[in-house]
């Protein structure tokens, strides 16, 4: 996390020196391209600002670091026997949402993203390209849910949903109004081919079905695959966060309900970081002039415009003067000076909580007590009599980080 905050504020600072000194008609054209992170020169430029980062301290806002339940229409989870590296966050696009008059643009269901290297006949510069010309792309498969439907009814025995098709194993039906779960093979047999229940024996007459299900939504993809960058066109009203970590064949999956549901427990705090500006110039005049300037620059111009964003210009302050060799024999010099700076900053973590529920049923008292000490492989092998089923029938969980594992309260517990 370190390296990551510290090189992302150096591109910042950076960004801000370049485009304050573009506009200086006497410096624009000799030091716009020499204001660097490193000393990245094949040749010594006449003058530069070179940034570097020096220093980093904590700053603690909470014994844990625990500062909210994060509520959201969407998530990541990770997918069994998949390294699920590929995306490295992913949040609500709130303009999409706003521009779709505060309803999330996306239904409710779990969507399948899976990294491919392919031949695209085109290179994005902002995309690797690992070998011959191939480009890492990402496809979107969508498996949507249907909650709560009533199908309709064929005869006194057979039903249908409203979608052609359902994903095999999805499928949940209850007697209502008494919202009791059905157990398929015992009350009632399907077709995920066709949509079609078929029941053992017909419903009172004044009872009805409710089942809820997944289908396959259409396909969409490719995309590229951004390095270090986002995508909000491949889910609508979802950012996809990647990094440096994607791979051929890698499967994650985000999650998107219809309301904002607790998605993430987020850690998070601030770092005060110092950083140190070396100015250099062939005369004496112009290495003040833009040591000056610059000064000055960060402290009442930066200072306001970064305070928007959350980084706090919190002290900058002067170094001294030297000098350096450029030509002995000609008895030349190059004139340093320097500049320090401190920065606040905030950082923050999203730890994924476990899934929702969409529905809660009775269970007999014996029932409950039965399945309690079972794990889900055991659950599973006993063919779930109380429509309960193994967390691995859906292929998905979500990522967890070792340090947070056990996390599952916030401060205390009360009772």
């Amino acid at each position: 996390m370190f390296a990551n905050l510290t090189e992302a504020m150096k591109r910042r600072l950076l960004m801000e020196l370049r485009r304050f000194w573009s506009y200086d008609p006497k410096y624009r054209d000799v030091l716009v391209d020499n204001i660097q992170g490193k000393y990245a020169f094949s040749e010594r430029p006449q003058m530069g600002i070179i940034l570097k980062g020096s220093s980093a301290n904590q700053m603690p806002l909470s014994a844990d670091n625990f500062q909210a339940t994060v509520v959201s229409y969407c998530h990541l989870a990770k997918v069994f026997g998949k390294p699920g590296l590929s995306i490295e966050w992913v949040r609500e696009d709130a303009r999409a949402i706003q521009k779709n008059n505060g309803v999330f643009p996306s239904p409710r269901g779990i969507y399948f993203i899976e990294v491919r290297l392919e031949d695209t006949g085109t290179t994005d510069p902002n995309c690797p390209t690992p070998m011959n010309g191939e480009q890492l792309v990402f496809y979107v498969d969508p498996l949507l849910d249907v909650i709560d439907e009533q199908p309709a009814r064929l005869s006194p025995l057979v039903y249908e949903v409203s979608q052609e098709q359902f994903y095999d194993g999805s499928l949940r039906v209850y007697q209502m109004p008494g919202n009791v779960p059905f157990t398929l093979g015992r009350d009632y047999t399907a077709d995920p081919a066709t949509g079609t229940i078929t029941l053992v024996r017909p419903l009172p007459v004044s009872d009805f079905l409710s089942v809820d299900y997944r289908y396959a939504g259409e396909s969409v993809g490719p995309f590229p695959v951004p390095q270090d960058g986002s995508n909000n066109t491949a889910i609508p009203g979802v950012v996809l966060a990647f990094g440096r970590r994607s791979e051929d064949g890698d499967i994650m999956t985000v999650v998107v309900g219809d309301v904002r549901e607790p998605s993430a427990r987020e850690y998070g705090g601030r770092w005060e970081m110092s950083f140190d500006m070396d100015i250099m110039a062939r005369d004496t005049a112009a290495q003040q002039e833009i040591t000056d300037r610059t000064l000055m620059f960060l402290y009442a111009i930066a200072r306001n415009r970064l305070s928007e964003e959350g980084i706090e210009i919190t002290q900058v302050g002067m170094g001294g003067e030297a000098e350096e060799v450029y030509d002995e024999t000609g008895d030349d010099y190059y004139f340093t000076a320097s500049i320090n700076l401190t920065v606040l900053t905030d950082w923050c973590i999203h730890v994924p909580l476990d899934h929702a529920f969409t529905r809660v049923i009775p269970v007999a008292l014996s029932a409950e007590q039965a399945v309690t000490g079972l794990t889900d492989d055991q659950l599973a092998a006993a063919g779930s009599p109380t429509g309960l089923y193994a967390t691995q029938d859906l292929r998905f969980l979500s990522p967890t980080d070792p340090f947070f594992r056990d996390r599952t309260r916030d401060y205390e517990l009360v009772r």
